[in-house]
Order: structure tokens, then C-alpha cells, then sequence
């Protein structure tokens, strides 16, 4: 009798004794809601607020391919195979073909960057008519020395750049982020002349190369062409009737096979002398643009709903443990624990400590 008299007056567990019920749980928030509503409803009001003045940014998007020379040493059914294989997306480069990494690489250069940050493009800013400024001082560059200002700018302006290649098909895209609408569209199209200028001048630069090195090799193959022609000239002037004489028809031929080698080299370097000279001259794109940067009519971020919504969670997260936190020192406060006794004594303590060592110094 006497035990179930203890039993039934033994008090309910709380959220501090060994178990913790689904109710006990739900308690703190229902006691609660006020201050997870209004820690919450803060959070998502300072982040609107936030979001709200932070300058929008916008992406210009330009997508483009490097020309892909058919490869020289590929005929026939190795061409075939060639053809398959890129079906497969499996890429085979031939010497004069270029990596789209290579692209990438030179968008990301210090060269093609720093231009960018020089060329002029019309402010956002400024009141109609818009004037135009290095972009640079559109995007308020400082720095102690014009070294420092361009090299703050190089890094942002890497930043703000991202550069996707598609494996399959080789189109490269390029995403620029800026204030404006115009102006990402402005800057990603800028980016590409200036890698194309760049690859048409290195290009450019190689045929220019590639003719000194055959024009030398063509003048010296000319001059074995001619020495091998007068040997021969002059073996035939010598031996008429060489035909006759098995040594003299051998010889007759040696020189004769010479001097249809030294043909074939003076031919094949005629036609890469003529060739390099075509390709130093030509000024044609080496990159296909297949669509241009236009001005973009969303925002790419901030994300001001999104934004506010993960804000609003996070707030509420934090509103739900300072409820929990709140109710249990409520009940361990009530009951008297030694271990909330000791918490409070040395909250207490470090507070003094804090304070002294403030006056101190």
C-alpha cells in the first residue's frame, strides 16, 4: 500500500532526469513560441533588409568553339576512325588543333585580364550620356600604386569570371558577373575579341616563324636541287653511250634518284613556304562565336526570397535552442541543482575576473 502511495506521488520527469518524453519536448516551444516567432520573424527581416541593399549582380553569358583543323596526318580510314571517335566524344588533337583548356587558361591570363580592366566600356553609373571609363574605375578599383590598383583588379576580375568547357561537343562557355546588364554583356563579349586577337597574333607569329625556317630550308634545297642536276648534266655529257656499262648505268641511276629526292624536297618546301606565307597574312577569327553576350534580364544574385527563407531558418533553429536553453534553466533553477549552483558561481567569477582585468589595463 504504502509503495503505491509513493508511486503515484512521485513527481512527472522533466527534461533533466534520465527520460524525456515527445511531449516534454514540445512543452518549451508551446511556452515559448513568442520568442521563436519574434527571433525568427528578426532574422528574416534583417536579411531582407541585407539583401535588399546589396547591389544586384548580373552574368553576361558568350559561348564559343576553337577551330578544329581537319589533322593533316589523318586520311583515309584513319580520317574515318577519327570521325567515329569524336562521336564517342572522345577527342583526337592533331598537331595544329588546340586544347579547349587552352582557352580557359589564356582567359584566366594576367595578358587578357589586365587588357579587359583597360578597355573602356560606358559607366552604369554616370547620368545619360553614359561616359566611358576603363573598367577598372567602373568597378572603384583602389590601391597605394597603380602596381597594386591592377593587380587587386586582376583578381577580382577572376573572380567575377567562370569558365565551363562541354568535353563533347568542345564549346567553351564564358560567364561574367558585373553591376549591370550592359555591362556583363559589354565585358564577355570584350574577353573573347581579346583571347581572339591574342590567338590570331600567336598564329600569326608561328606562320611568321615557320616562314624564315622554310625560306632558308627552301633556298639551300634549291641549291642541292641545281648542284644535283649539273652532277647529273655533266655525268650524261661525259657518257654517252653509258648504257652499255653495267658501273655506268648504276651510276647514271644513283644520280638520277638523286635528283628526283632533291625534288620532291624542294616541291614539299615550296609548298609549306607558300602556305606559311598564306597563313602570316591571314587575318581570319580563329575562335566561332556561336552566341553572344546579351544583356540578361534576371538578376544573378542576390537571391532575396531564397535568401530570406534560409535566414527565417536559420533564426528559428537559433529561437528553438534558446527556448530549450531558457526552460531548463527555469527548472534547473527551481529545483535547486548543485550543478546549476556551480555554473551560476563561476559565471559569476569570470564576469569578475573580466571586469578587473578591465580596469587594469
Amino acid at each position: 500500500m504504502s509503495g503505491g502511495r509513493e508511486s503515484g506521488l512521485r513527481p512527472a520527469p522533466g527534461p533533466l532526469d534520465g527520460d524525456i518524453s515527445l511531449l516534454e519536448l514540445i512543452i518549451p516551444l508551446l511556452r515559448r513560441w513568442r520568442l521563436i516567432a519574434g527571433v525568427t520573424f528578426a532574422g528574416a527581416v534583417v536579411a531582407a533588409v541585407v539583401l535588399l541593399l546589396q547591389r544586384p549582380v548580373y552574368t553576361g553569358t558568350t559561348t564559343f568553339t576553337p577551330e578544329n583543323p581537319t589533322p593533316s596526318g589523318l586520311t583515309g580510314g584513319l580520317a574515318g576512325l577519327a570521325g567515329l571517335a569524336g562521336q564517342l566524344g572522345i577527342t583526337v588533337m592533331s598537331p595544329t588543333s588546340v586544347s579547349p583548356d587552352f582557352f580557359s587558361g589564356v582567359l584566366h591570363s594576367r595578358e587578357i585580364l589586365q587588357a579587359t580592366l583597360e578597355s573602356e566600356f560606358p559607366d552604369p553609373s554616370a547620368a545619360p550620356p553614359k561616359a566611358a571609363h576603363q573598367l577598372i574605375d567602373i568597378l572603384h578599383i583602389e590601391g597605394r600604386s597603380p602596381e597594386v590598383r591592377l593587380e587587386k583588379g586582376v583578381r577580382r576580375l577572376t573572380d567575377r569570371t567562370d569558365i565551363e568547357i562541354d568535353r563533347r561537343t568542345g564549346i567553351i562557355s564564358l560567364n561574367v558577373e558585373m553591376p549591370s546588364r550592359e555591362l556583363a554583356a559589354q565585358v564577355a563579349n570584350r574577353m573573347v575579341d581579346l583571347l581572339n586577337r591574342f590567338n590570331l597574333e600567336r598564329r600569326q607569329s608561328q606562320s611568321r616563324e615557320e616562314r624564315r625556317f622554310s625560306g632558308d630550308r627552301l633556298a639551300t634545297a634549291e641549291r642541292e636541287l641545281r648542284a644535283a642536276e649539273q652532277a647529273h648534266l655533266a655525268f650524261l655529257q661525259r657518257n654517252r653511250a653509258y648504257s652499255d656499262s653495267p658501273l655506268l648505268s648504276f651510276e647514271a641511276n644513283r644520280l638520277s634518284r638523286d635528283v628526283q629526292l632533291k625534288q620532291e624536297v624542294f616541291l614539299t618546301l615550296t609548298k609549306t613556304y607558300e602556305q606559311a606565307r598564306i597563313s602570316e597574312v591571314r587575318d581570319t577569327p580563329v575562335l566561332t562565336v556561336i552566341d553572344s553576350a546579351v544583356p540578361p534580364v534576371l538578376r544573378s544574385r542576390p537571391r532575396r526570397l531564397l535568401g530570406t527563407l534560409i535566414a527565417a531558418l536559420l533564426a528559428a533553429i537559433v529561437g528553438v535552442g534558446a527556448a530549450y536553453f531558457l526552460e531548463l534553466r527555469a527548472r534547473a533553477r527551481s529545483q535547486g541543482r548543485a550543478d546549476y549552483q556551480a555554473l551560476k558561481e563561476a559565471w559569476q567569477g569570470a564576469r569578475r575576473e573580466v571586469a578587473t582585468t578591465s580596469e587594469r589595463s
